[in-house]
């Protein structure tokens, strides 16, 4: 028989060049990158071997038989292992750290079924034979070709079995490598000579290393470390074979500030220095970077004594101060721990329970090192259901906004009222907005929730129910994310207008926060609603870093004195000579005044005698459904 071996010969050169292309570049060893090295490999020696053979039994009366017997073996072993390599490499795809038992089994018996029908058929001729000298199939050679289907046909299974866990584009590379190896394997098994499924291999292997096994996946491209995915791939071996472990993670501090400071080419050199530091101090292999300013660290966990070594080595590295376009800068790493067993954790909790605990540590400026706890993981978990409960809400519009009014001191009556909003979950409950707006905003689900809300106002002051019980305006919260917004105000200005709403019967109540963030917006936005007849307000006075600047560079109609000015003032004279101090400026610059948290008549007499014009608190009413409300402003307006 003549063999067309051109179809090899280029399979064999493609796989050496994707070899070579593989051992030079870094592969962080996955399940699935293993399983793709060994189709690769196979598919390689299956190759090498059969090219071989071509050439040995094209001179069979020379070649001893013994050798000819060995290499066909060989190869056609190599061969037969590439269609199994495939279904370990989709299984490794959805199970990275371990094969399911089933699959496991399934590959044993297949495997061991074809190696002994191999290995023996030098004494059986069941595979191949040189009887008469020449090379035959014997009578259990389509074992080999049922063997590639049947794997085929299990990968399809996996496909369907796991379907929610491949990617569009894993499952499209799958699906058509399994349609176009079933064609070489039907094509090859009518004509033997067409050596063709080597080839259709090593174009597979081609496509998958573009597009599926990209080294770059687990390759930080900034510092060429590792990244996340694969810190909490390795975790989760780790876990999965019951080995202790540390896992030190740290984020250098004030990441958004310094890097607005000095730049972020100045910025990013602090993140390479970094990351040479801890590769020159305790080697490449076990240092992550995850992003911007986050690095993780792998220890053995048998050994206390290195973690705490490797802490402190971080700790005095960031002890010394760095020069930066001639400041002087000193950074400070927020570091968390955890060790393994001690905290016995599922693999697919790691992350959560780390990067939960970096990032309070973070906002809350805790310097010492924090090992993670039982508590922190849960507190996650609480997380992820107030999230799923805000996502619920929002596609079931069960989002409520209650109302506060605010008492006039002039008029002696109430004038206008805060729009609050208000969360009530079947499962969690009540479920409070100084939990779930901090979540809401860092999620990307504040603009949303923003803007229901502002709906729901619109609705209200539309409907008529607000009609005749003496409400001139409402104030409704915008948070910093919103006012980033280039369309706010177009957007804004097209819901009043689809539900016939004066812009005058709106105030918008921003925080300072919303001016750190982009002012230039900010004030657009602000200018366009201004000049529509909407008013702004400026919240929480006194909570951060408020100044006179900022009233000043803005134009707000209304400041709101927060409750933390107050409260105080009612029980030391230096608080309350701060509040004397601070309604007297305000009223220097012609603001209107808010005080929020008035609870008791000795705080609304004593805030009317300093020229307060408006109070707001439970001494007049706690935040109230809208039918509540609307209930409460008749009432006080038949008693007046």
């Amino acid at each position: 028989m003549t063999y067309v071996s051109e179809f090899e010969i280029a399979a064999l050169a493609l796989e050496l060049v994707l070899l070579i292309i593989y051992s030079m570049r870094r592969n962080y060893p996955s399940g699935s990158t293993r399983m793709y090295l060994l189709i690769l490999i196979c598919s390689l020696f299956s190759s090498a071997f059969n090219l071989v053979t071509l050439v040995t039994l094209a001179h069979i009366d020379t070649v001893p038989i013994w050798l000819n017997y060995l290499l066909n073996v060989a190869y056609l072993w190599a061969y037969n292992m590439c269609p199994m390599a495939f279904y370990m490499y989709v299984m490794r795809l959805t199970h990275p750290n371990r094969l399911p038992l089933n699959a496991f089994v399934i590959l044993v018996s297949f495997i061991s079924v074809d190696t002994m029908l191999l290995i023996t058929t030098p004494f059986t001729g069941w595979m191949i034979n040189f009887d008469g000298g020449t090379y035959n199939h014997g009578i259990l050679f389509p074992v080999l070709y049922v063997t590639s289907i049947s794997m085929i046909m299990l990968v399809g299974i996996a496909l369907v079995v796991y379907k929610n866990e491949f990617a569009a584009s894993q499952t499209v590379v799958i699906v058509v490598f399994a349609a176009a190896l079933i064609g070489a394997v039907i094509v090859q098994g009518i004509w033997n000579e067409l050596l063709i499924q080597n080839f259709v291999i090593a174009l597979y292997l081609l496509v998958v290393y573009i597009s599926l096994q990209n080294p770059d996946d687990y390759c930080d491209k900034e510092t060429m470390l590792f990244n996340h995915r694969a810190f909490y791939e390795t975790a989760g071996k780790l876990i999965d074979k019951k080995t202790p472990f540390t896992a030190i993670v740290f984020a250098i501090d004030d990441f958004q500030y310094i890097n607005r400071l000095v730049g972020s080419k100045e910025f990013k050199g602090v993140i390479h220095d970094t990351a040479r530091f801890l590769c020159e101090r305790f080697g490449r292999k076990d240092i992550y970077h995850f992003e911007d300013n986050r690095f993780g660290i792998m220890l053995d966990g048998r050994d206390r004594e290195e973690a705490e070594s490797v802490i402190a080595e971080i700790q005095r590295h960031f002890a010394q101060s760095v020069l930066i376009n001639g400041s002087e800068i000193l950074f400070t790493p927020y570091i968390c721990r955890l060790d393994y067993p001690e905290f016995d954790v599922a693999a697919n909790e790691i992350r959560d329970a780390l990067e939960y605990s970096v990032r309070e540590m973070t906002r809350a400026r805790q310097r010492n090192v924090v090992t993670v706890t039982a508590e922190a993981l849960e507190e996650k978990r609480r997380e992820t259901k107030v999230i799923h409960a805000m996502k619920s809400a929002l596609r079931n519009d069960r989002f409520e906004v209650y109302y506060q009014p605010i008492y006039s001191v002039k008029e002696k009556r109430f004038l206008s009222a805060e729009a609050l909003i208000r969360l009530n979950d079947k499962r969690l409950g009540y479920i409070s907005p100084d939990e779930f707006i901090p979540l809401a905003e860092r999620n990307g689900m504040i603009t949303e929730i923003g803007e229901t809300v502002f709906r729901k106002v619109c609705d209200f002051l539309g409907s008529g129910a607000a009609d005749g019980i003496g409400l001139e305006y409402i104030e409704v919260n915008l948070s910093a994310v919103q006012c980033m917004q280039e369309n706010l105000s177009q957007r804004i200005i097209e819901i009043m207008g689809e539900r016939g709403i004066p812009a005058d019967k709106i105030n918008f109540e921003i925080t300072e926060t919303a001016r750190t963030i982009n002012e230039p917006v900010l004030r657009k936005n602000m200018t366009s609603l201004i000049n529509e007849g909407s008013s702004f307000s400026m919240d929480d006075y006194g909570t951060g870093f408020s100044t006179a600047n900022y009233l000043i560079s803005l134009p707000m109609k209304i400041v709101k004195i927060d409750k933390s000015i107050l409260w105080p003032a009612m029980e030391n004279e230096d608080a309350f000579t701060i509040l004397r101090h601070t309604v007297s400026m305000l009223r220097s610059l012609r603001k209107e005044i808010v005080v929020e948290g008035v609870e008791t008549e000795k705080m609304a007499q004593l805030l009317s005698e300093m020229g307060c014009d408006f109070l707001q608190g439970f001494l007049y009413s706690k935040p109230i459904p809208r039918e509540e409300f609307v209930k409460f402003m008749k009432e006080r307006a038949a008693a007046e």
